[in-house]
């Protein structure tokens, strides 16, 4: 499969569709099993400036990666330009490809503390922290920014240009306002209105819900790159889907239950490696039930998965539930068991409470 090469600033990716950083999510086993299978560019979760600034054991675990991951992002917020220059220099010394500020997170507790979309509002510290990040590192620096605070103040344009004038290399923007969190559509013509009017590479990131999305919002935006969040989870075959669609090889059957519980297998190997069996287990729960999501009759193997407590049985029980699947039913969905959208929202509630 060939797919045309895409060039971030410096940074030259095999694929056009990256994976976006989720907390909670995209350790380095989710990172790994993301670009096993064609993401062209992987984030880390968000880490904290104060506790990169502190050494803090848990944030340098987060930001921990392997070879494999390559090309890798480290992204982390921060609401002061001294500060985010010195995270730059900490964050440069583990050799990631590059650096990524948060200026989207819409989170309570960071916005109270003026960080993430909270920085929507004032662009020009924005802009002084992205300068301040460029200055201190040799390595490409970028930022990931919303629609705007609401829709009173939708300014995707004022702040990509503020980024791009403190030297950013590429912005992402993911097009809703914070107020939006992920309700409602997300409003592609705001990426491509920064596609228009800023001359650095844009990310589009919002509703990229399938492979056939990440084309749709390429083409009606005119975006560099996509980015891909939640449909990713237990999901890492929408990359090479949508790579198949990029490269104009035309849609690829779905995954087997034997190539699914395949990647299930890795991902859990990679999970003990780096947590050990007990906090694997807890962890990758919320990836398994991506993993089941819309397959026939897997509400009461999501049942029995999330209440395990050792690899060993959780593995057993999937592999028993894929390979008891003929090869054709991956691509049924919902038509032998629950209704798609019913299910899908149910495994939301479950992924959301773990």
């Amino acid at each position: 499969m060939s797919v045309l090469p895409t060039q971030l600033g410096p940074l030259k990716l095999e694929s056009p569709v990256a994976l976006a950083p989720m907390a909670g999510y995209t350790d380095s086993p989710m990172r790994r099993i993301a670009r096993r299978y064609g993401a062209g560019l992987v984030f880390s979760e968000m880490l904290s400036a104060e506790g990169t600034l502190r050494r803090n054991r848990k944030t340098l675990e987060l930001a921990r990666f392997t070879q494999e991951e390559r090309p890798i992002v480290l992204q982390y917020f921060v609401v002061s330009p001294i500060v985010a220059a010195k995270v730059a220099k900490i964050l440069e010394e583990l050799e990631p490809d590059g650096l990524d500020l948060n200026f989207g997170c819409p989170v309570r507790k960071i916005v109270q503390n003026s960080g993430g979309a909270a920085l929507l509002k004032d662009i020009p510290l924005l802009s002084k922290i992205v300068e301040a990040s460029v200055n201190a590192t040799r390595l490409p620096v970028s930022a990931k920014i919303r629609c705007g605070w609401d829709e009173h103040s939708q300014n995707a344009v004022e702040v990509a240009r503020a980024a791009a004038e403190g030297g950013a290399s590429w912005v992402t923007v993911h097009a809703r306002t914070r107020s939006e969190f992920r309700a409602g559509s997300a409003h592609w013509e705001w990426i491509g209105e920064v596609k228009q009017k800023v001359a650095i590479p844009v990310i589009g990131n919002g509703d990229v819900k399938t492979a056939e999305d990440a084309i749709a919002l390429q083409k009606q935006t005119g975006c560099d790159a996509v980015m891909v969040g939640r449909s990713a989870i237990g999901n890492p075959f929408i990359f090479r889907e949508a790579n198949a669609l990029f490269s104009g090889s035309g849609p690829l059957p779905l995954p087997t239950p034997r190539e699914r519980f395949q990647a299930v297998n890795q991902q859990m190997a990679w999970m003990m490696d780096l947590f050990g069996e007990e906090h694997a287990v807890r962890r990758f729960r919320k990836h398994a039930i991506g993993y089941l999501r819309d397959l026939p009759h897997s509400a009461v193997i999501r049942n029995r998965v999330i209440r395990l407590p050792n690899a060993c049985d959780v593995l057993s029980i999937l592999e028993e539930y894929f390979f008891s699947l003929p090869d054709s039913s991956a691509s049924c969905g919902s038509t032998l068991g629950e209704s798609a959208s019913s299910d899908r929202d149910k495994l939301t509630e479950t992924a959301q409470g773990l």
